[in-house]
């Protein structure tokens, strides 16, 4: 969830995830697999995206809230042995992975190939069933996206697997990625992540999803506050009736983060907030690292839930066109800033498109954001889901 990018002149770029094909610069590649089925995905693949993506543990402070829980369950609070019996029964299109690990598969589904070593069919399924519901939640908040080619990602049975194929994969990246001690990364529109607990990879994958979709479709950068905070809105999944929902109002981690920030006075300022590089917040302390992914999705739960819902709406559209990239020229920003997602890019491009799209002016929605949290955090599940908020 969180990048970082040595670019040519030292910076470290923050979030965002870079759209030409062509203004990429060349990194170590990534080899593409070589079945049938996934022919023509090596330039797509191998053009590394700048900012490898560490996946922070998202379930850490709820096993802090939950201390005392001998093992971590094995099955979604939410997915009883009714709906479990149900899914099992639904076809399932696997394919042998023939350059993979013994006992490795490809999952096929419409709109993903997922290359894994997990062996429980109903997990196969389950993992399937998320990326799917991540696609469609995509598709409806960027309407008008266009067909996009099967996605492409790697979910291993254990850390081991997932090093060993990272090592073989990542150049120069390696280093950076096998310090993520939970999850995972995405990286040129490809997931890689391992799993420790059912529950906490298919958070992980769903979050990664929108990075992947936004990706593959976006044609401009979003900067750190909206790709993260959007990000985040997956990782809270709900069962009903056998398929996965997403209640981003349901995250007992990052909200039980936030209350304790809130309580320690330890916000970040939305003005701070939209300008923050992600990549350098990874320096920072596990704390802080924490605070401020739970303090993006709060942000977006508001947005998304209030008056500001419609100009999200129109900025993702506007990204979806390229239109973003003009805006930021004409503020000062040089292409190669743009391209390189630079911490310049990240400082500027934040509060520009927050003061565009969202409000000029800090202070009055500031006000109104806090007032938000305030209620956000005042109890367990949090009041406000499913209803507008002023």
């Amino acid at each position: 969830m969180v990048d970082i990018d040595r670019s040519g002149d030292g910076d470290i770029a923050g979030y965002g995830n870079g759209r030409s094909r062509t203004d990429h610069q060349e990194l170590p590649r990534i080899p593409a697999p070589k079945d049938e089925h996934t022919r023509g995905w090596d330039q797509r693949i191998c053009r590394l995206k700048y900012l490898p993506r560490l996946c922070l543990n998202p379930l850490f402070f709820l096993a802090l809230v939950c201390a005392g829980c001998a093992t971590a369950p094995r099955w979604p609070a939410t997915l009883n042995a009714i709906q479990r019996r149900q899914i099992a029964t639904r076809p399932l299109r696997v394919r042998p992975w023939s350059t993979g690990p013994a006992q490795g598969v490809v999952l096929c589904s419409r709109h993903y190939r997922v290359y894994t070593t997990i062996r429980d069919p109903l997990q196969r399924r389950l993992i399937l069933q998320v990326l799917e519901a991540a696609y469609a939640h995509f598709m409806r908040l960027v309407a008008g996206t266009g067909r996009i080619k099967p996605l492409i990602g790697y979910v291993f049975r254990n850390r081991r697997q997932w090093a060993a194929f990272t090592h073989r994969t990542a150049g120069r990246a390696t280093a950076i990625y096998l310090h993520i001690e939970s999850g995972g990364y995405e990286r040129q529109g490809v997931f890689v992540v391992w799993r420790t607990t059912l529950p906490e990879v298919l958070s992980v994958i769903a979050h990664e999803a929108w990075h992947q979709l936004s990706f593959m479709a976006l044609k401009d950068h979003l900067p750190a506050w909206l790709d993260e905070g959007l990000a985040t809105q997956n990782e809270a999944i709900t069962w009903r009736q056998g398929q996965p929902h997403f209640t981003p109002f349901r995250n007992a981690a990052r909200w039980s983060v936030l209350r304790l920030a809130l309580a320690q006075r330890r916000l970040i300022p939305l003005q701070g907030l939209v300008r923050t590089q992600a990549g350098a917040v990874i320096l920072e302390s596990s704390s802080d690292v924490q605070i401020y992914y739970a303090e993006v999705w709060s942000l977006m739960l508001y947005v998304t839930h209030s008056r500001y819902r419609g100009a999200l709406l129109k900025l993702l559209q506007a990204a979806r066109r390229g239109q973003l990239t003009p805006l930021l020229l004409r503020a000062g920003l040089t292409r190669q800033e743009i391209r390189g997602l630079t911490v310049r890019w990240n400082h500027r491009a934040g509060p520009l498109l927050f003061t565009t799209y969202f409000s000029p002016h800090f202070a009055p929605l500031q006000h109104r954001y806090l007032a938000f949290i305030r209620r956000l955090t005042s109890s367990w599940p949090p009041p406000g889901e499913g209803h507008r908020v002023r």
